[in-house]
């Protein structure tokens, strides 16, 4: 595999700058934010090219683009995916966005994402309407790299695998790099997938402004910032099973320790166990230090103390008449 042959290459090396160099590609614990490849293919058109920009924009810090790479884009990625693999390889790029246009297939923007330098899964959609960002005039922008929210508007992103599997790749692309913790100013826009008539994907851009509402709760209003989007899906293609399974596996240091007597209930709240040992009802009694008046005495006890106290009386008597 091609994790395998960057081992090898490792050890190959002739020098640390080198071998440093490929151990950033190797698989790790916790992975940097996921890179995206924005290639323009051997034929496209003005209107499928400003699209590939702004979804450059986007995806900013974390993109690459290839601008008229010929010799390694003529043929599209369902013909063949060599070329977008080899620049997978060489950029340790995980995501992809192909333009190209045809007759057959006008405005074509083609998605797609990689595991091992090998295809898991690409959709194609063709564009059918779109307003740049520059066309929107807003009275903020998002910040450079910040984390974006989500929104699904259809009950086919749930339903239907290739429309969830849309939604799934459009987070994947834009979600940036995954954090326990977020600050609520952080979150300034908003990226809305919509299933509008006709099976059409509609894809929206917004800016969130917070304003004062006399309470602690802020009031949320949405701008569209762009770039305004109406997709057509036209075809897809997924990877081998055995491919799916080995990318959604989990690195053993990242799975919590299991610990003894400790669960979570549905709310996620810590729920613990205490054994405690077998008790013995009967004999606690015994060990427990009881006044004298409760003790459990026999009746040649009683007698026996019952005599000592009538002598120690009489031997008091006698001192006193002394």
């Amino acid at each position: 595999t091609g994790l395998d042959l960057i081992e090898m290459q490792v050890s190959q090396t002739k020098n640390a700058r080198s071998a440093r160099a490929l151990k950033k590609k190797q698989p790790q614990v916790i992975e940097n934010p996921k890179q995206a490849m924005f290639i323009r293919g051997h034929k496209t058109s003005q209107l499928v090219t400003d699209v590939l920009s702004d979804l450059y924009d986007l995806k900013k810090p974390n993109g690459l683009k290839y601008n008229n790479r010929k010799k390694n884009t003529n043929h599209g990625p369902f013909e063949d995916i060599s070329s977008v693999e080899f620049l997978s390889s060489k950029s340790d790029s995980s995501l992809f966005a192909y333009a190209s246009h045809s007759k057959k297939r006008p405005h074509n923007i083609t998605l797609g994402r990689l595991f091992d330098y090998h295809l898991l899964d690409m959709v194609e959609l063709g564009v059918s309407a779109f307003k740049p960002m520059s066309d929107f005039k807003p009275e903020h922008l998002p910040m450079l790299g910040s984390k974006p929210c989500f929104s699904f508007i259809g009950p086919q992103f749930q339903t239907d695998i290739k429309y969830a599997t849309i939604a799934n790749l459009i987070v994947d692309f834009f979600r940036g790099r995954i954090v326990d913790n977020i600050n609520l100013k952080g979150i300034d826009h908003v990226i809305c997938l919509t299933l509008g008539p006709g099976e059409t994907i509609l894809f929206r851009h917004y800016y969130i402004h917070m304003r004062k509402s006399g309470t602690r709760v802020p009031r949320v209003e949405l701008e569209e910032i762009g770039p305004s989007l109406d997709l057509v899906l036209r075809r897809t293609q997924f990877g081998a099973e055995a491919l799916r399974t080995l990318a959604l596996k989990v690195p053993k240091e990242l799975n919590p320790k299991k610990q003894k007597n400790i669960s979570t209930n549905t709310f996620h709240d810590v729920v613990g166990e205490v054994h405690v040992h077998r008790q013995k009802l009967g004999e606690i009694h015994e060990k427990v230090r009881k006044p004298k008046a409760l003790r459990k005495r026999n009746l040649s006890e009683v007698s026996q103390e019952g005599s000592q106290s009538q002598d120690g009386k009489g031997e008091t008597k006698k001192l006193k008449t002394q």
